[in-house]
């Protein structure tokens, strides 16, 4: 049964939400290749979970080390977007029980995506990853490390079947659903529309019902006034679960200022 929340009127005059916002977002720093240590443990947690026809939820998977031959592929498939959805479908083994599939992968929420990714990242390149990034008190680009696992935060569902669904009041009642693999590759691939687009093309994959009529068409969500949509972006924003990819701000090894290192797929795979 979907949960209901209630959103007050937002005054944030962006219209992306943070899917969005990492679908185009372009390297802003330089950043040198991961430490290359002896793999780490495969096995990922969802924090959502796959949701079997019968109702079950599985809560982990199984991935892989990339390998030349994965190189070669991803190479292949240079846009971001693509060349992610690569590494997914060569690198996750299975989901559970289940070989993992181009089908399942695409059924999973994009924060299990996400979590899978991280997974694969840190059984090839091992969880520590050195990132070049710029000092504002050495006034002068510094070497600093990320822990995967310490200082890169997950949000899980807390119940798995119900928190995937939830409704939005705004000037009408929208029923939504979080984004799964399916959107979030027509995102990360659709890099030539603008955001206005991309937002439209989100919330016409995760709306279901508007006042209890069913979502039909790329019009009903174009006819959303942008106040709406903008709720609803932020509240797809606010529930998004997975690791929170954002900048992280970190001690110069070398002085007592900060250095804000960026945490994104980019920088990390560096494909």
């Amino acid at each position: 049964m979907a949960t209901t929340t209630t959103i007050k009127a937002a005054t944030n005059p962006g219209l992306a939400n943070d899917l969005i916002k990492k679908a185009t977002a372009e390297k802003q720093q330089t950043v040198q290749p991961a430490e290359i240590t002896p793999p780490s443990d495969t096995l990922v947690l969802l924090p959502a979970g796959y949701v079997t026809d019968s109702g079950e939820v599985i809560n982990t998977a199984e991935v892989r080390e990339l390998t030349g031959r994965d190189e070669e592929a991803i190479a292949k498939n240079p846009a971001t977007g693509k060349a992610l959805a690569t590494i997914l479908s060569r690198a996750v083994v299975s989901v559970g029980h289940l070989k993992a599939t181009d089908e399942i992968l695409d059924r999973l929420l994009a924060g299990d995506r996400d979590a899978l990714l991280l997974g694969i990242y840190k059984a090839t390149f091992g969880k520590t990853a050195k990132i070049l990034s710029y000092c504002m008190g050495c006034q002068d680009d510094k070497t600093v490390e990320i822990d995967i696992d310490q200082d890169i935060t997950t949000k899980a569902l807390v119940n798995p079947l119900t928190d995937r669904h939830f409704v939005v009041s705004g000037k009408h009642e929208y029923e939504v659903s979080l984004p799964d693999g399916r959107i979030q590759r027509e995102i990360t691939t659709n890099t030539d529309k603008t955001v206005a687009e991309l937002t439209t093309l989100l919330l016409e994959r995760t709306i279901t019902s508007i006042d209890g009529s069913p979502v039909y068409s790329k019009t009903q969500v174009q006819n959303i006034g942008i106040m709406d949509r903008r709720l609803i972006g932020e509240e797809l924003a606010n529930r998004a679960v997975g690791p929170q990819l954002e900048n992280l701000e970190v001690s110069c090894p070398d002085c007592d200022g900060k250095v804000e290192v960026p945490i994104n797929f980019g920088t990390l795979f560096r494909f």
